[in-house]
């Protein structure tokens, strides 16, 4: 490859890592509030309603499972000791 082709080899790659940046770092600030996600580590035997109970005990449980299992992106309620669960 010839010295220009290098330079423009070069100049793509640095402008496509480029133009990642600018579109992914305002959307990481916007979603960052400061605070660090609120979770809980699961402990052999626990389950998500039992999770979901303790979270919030005045709510309808079957909408804090739903919750908890949309934003952890959990396929069913199954649980796995050791598994962190953001809590929202």
């Amino acid at each position: 490859m010839t010295h220009r082709g290098r330079v423009v080899v070069v100049a793509v790659v640095a402008l496509a890592i480029a133009a990642v940046l600018v579109l992914v770092l305002p959307r990481a600030s916007i979603a960052w509030s400061g605070e660090p996600p609120r979770g809980h580590l699961v402990l052999a035997g626990e389950t998500l309603w039992e999770i979901a109970v303790a979270l919030d005990p005045d709510a309808d449980t079957r909408a804090v499972v739903d919750r908890l299992m949309r934003i952890n992106h959990l396929p069913s309620v199954e649980l796995t000791p050791g598994q962190f669960l953001l809590l929202g």
